[in-house]
């Protein structure tokens, strides 16, 4: 079944060679490239003769880091720190060359259109190749490495991820920008959030030193720890006023006066209130007179020795009592007025010895237990170590607050942005659909039926999107390698994802697969090899093709760029890596 498609390239590799010349220099054309390593008259042995290592010196060449690359281990001896690693390439109609030594990996020089270009920064010789690539993109867009992490995976990545194209021992996040520029999907969103993320990270780490900078200052919690910034403020504020007192006295002996006046005046104050309370307690109410006999009973006594005269006596009595009770009154009322008066008084005396205790306490505390004046230099210490004890628990605790409040608006932030991407997902969804076909058409064609299926979407994550490839018999190891050919076929080659795509793309050895696959596979990269208008670069050992699929390898032959065996090596000889 033949696929067609159009593709218009943004990069075209033409060459890879060194100056001086170290190695054959390897041309590469539109279309399939392949390079084989096949066994010869003295080893029946394929594997390393430079297949892999021809591809590690092109990435050297295309800026990636020495650090992480192969070549950094080859011996000086078999390729000197002087020498450079080389490639012609094509950028958007620009012919360019990028020449790179090992002994000035960071200094490489880039020749576009017979103008050379010397770098003395690695990143910039990488930036001013991102910006041939995409000057004509308005959109943000991946970096240039960024984008050749997923179009030249290392060998080492061991094909397990159809997003992570580094060496696994490369402990690196996964890097979802390419995928979605090459979907069409905006970036921005992605980079913004995972800036926001940054933040979020940097605000949670300040506000975990927080924390533990008020466990070493307090021994505590830091919200256990509130209660002791009043507390301190408290302490402060007293040594303060200490601080003040001693500069109002000249001398001990003034001090000391001064408290004996006010224990004087105490003492005083107390003798008053204490005589204001007898005299209360003096003030007792008049008590009324009583009558054990009623007027009725006198009345008819008097009335028993005269007529009349019972009544009489029962008149003037109650006349008596009457002018008594009035007198009683206001005996009673005069009491009343003279006791809250000396309440009064007394409250007064009390509010004055309030004062007065407080200023004796304050004046004091300036004095040790001796009755000696403490020196302004010991008191000047304390108020600076509390000072300091203060305002350190004060910095972490406002801090603190600070970085929790701004983590709660940036988490918003990062929700509401989350938010606009999957909007942007959803609203490109015939972009997924138009991709997904083209990974059924690849996988019928090689694994022989349509069970497959890709999904894109927001994940409430690190890593903020989640892309999930599924094909026939997921999950083992040859089948994860099989999944990353058609994954990256698919970006290659679909009407979509090519109109981004930098029309390249290399595999060493992916095809460490079953029989039947391999096959289908290379028939599919034949089938390729008549209409592709992008480069497909392909390292393979020959003598498995050879046995399993000979008719397919001889096909394959007219796309041979190197051959490679242990008699005749990328780099010419045998050696150890340093």
């Amino acid at each position: 079944m033949a696929l067609t498609y159009r593709l218009s390239n943004m990069l075209q590799i033409r060459k890879l060679y060194s100056t001086p010349e170290l190695f054959a220099p390897v041309t590469f054309l539109p279309g399939v490239n392949l390079i084989l390593g096949e066994t010869s008259e003295s080893s029946k042995k394929t594997n390393g003769v430079g297949k892999s290592i021809a591809i590690e010196f092109l990435n050297f060449a295309l800026l990636n880091n020495y650090a992480d690359s192969r070549v950094k281990k080859v011996p000086e001896s078999v390729f000197p720190l002087k020498a450079y690693a080389c490639v012609d390439l094509v950028i958007n109609g620009n012919e360019v060359t990028i020449q790179r030594s090992r002994e000035f990996e960071k200094r490489p020089t880039i020749i576009i259109e017979g103008k050379s270009l010397a770098f003395s920064k690695l990143d910039d010789a990488r930036q001013y190749i991102e910006n041939l690539l995409f000057r004509h993109e308005e959109n943000e867009r991946p970096s240039f490495r960024s984008m050749l992490s997923i179009l030249m995976r290392d060998e080492r990545s061991e094909f397990k991820s159809i997003v992570n194209g580094l060496n696994t021992s490369v402990h690196a996040p996964d890097d979802y920008t390419p995928h979605l520029y090459l979907l069409g999907i905006d970036v921005r969103i992605y980079k913004r959030i995972k800036n926001i993320q940054s933040e979020l990270k940097r605000l949670q780490d300040k506000i975990r030193e927080f924390k533990k900078s008020v466990v070493l200052l307090r021994n505590k919690k830091l919200e256990d720890a509130r209660a002791d910034l009043n507390e301190l403020d408290a302490e402060v504020a007293v040594i303060q006023n200490d601080l003040e007192s001693l500069e109002n006295f000249n001398s001990n002996e003034e001090l000391q006066q001064d408290v004996q006046r006010l224990d004087s005046r105490i003492a005083e104050k107390r003798r008053e209130a204490a005589i204001l309370l007898d005299s209360i307690a003096r003030l007792k109410p008049v008590e009324r007179e009583r009558l054990d006999i009623s007027h009725e009973e006198l009345s008819e006594y008097y009335n028993d020795l005269k007529a009349g005269l019972g009544d009489l006596v029962s008149k003037d009595l109650d006349e008596l009592y009457a002018f008594k009770q009035k007198v009683y009154n206001f005996q009673n009322d005069v009491l009343k007025r003279r006791r809250a008066a000396l309440e009064s008084d007394l409250e007064d005396i009390r509010e004055e010895l309030k004062s007065l205790d407080k200023e004796y306490e304050q004046k004091l505390r300036t004095l040790d237990q001796k009755g000696a004046l403490r020196t302004l230099k010991q008191t000047i210490a304390s108020f600076q170590e509390k000072s300091d004890e203060l305002a350190d628990l004060r910095s972490f605790i406002v801090g603190h607050d600070k970085a929790l409040s701004d983590k709660r608006e940036k988490t918003v932030e990062k929700d509401t942005q989350v938010l606009h991407l999957q909007s942007d997902i959803d609203q490109l969804e015939g972009n997924r659909a138009s991709f997904e076909e083209t990974i059924l058409s690849i996988h019928n064609f090689v694994m022989g039926n349509r069970q497959a299926s890709f999904t894109i979407k927001t994940v409430d994550a690190a890593q903020v999107v989640e892309i999930l490839l599924r094909i026939d018999s997921d999950g083992s190891h040859s089948v994860d390698r099989e999944k990353t050919f058609i994954y990256d076929f698919a970006l290659l080659i679909n009407d979509v994802t090519k109109q981004r795509h930098l029309g390249f793309l290399v595999h060493d050895n992916i095809f460490d697969v079953d029989t039947d696959t391999l096959k289908r596979s290379l028939k599919f990269i034949l089938n390729q090899s008549t209409q592709l208008g992008a480069q497909y670069i392909l390292t393979l050992n020959s003598d498995r093709v050879s046995s399993d699929a000979p008719d397919l390898l001889e096909a394959l032959d007219k796309c041979v760029r190197a051959r490679y065996t242990k008699s005749s090596r990328f780099l010419g000889c045998k050696y150890q890596e340093v």
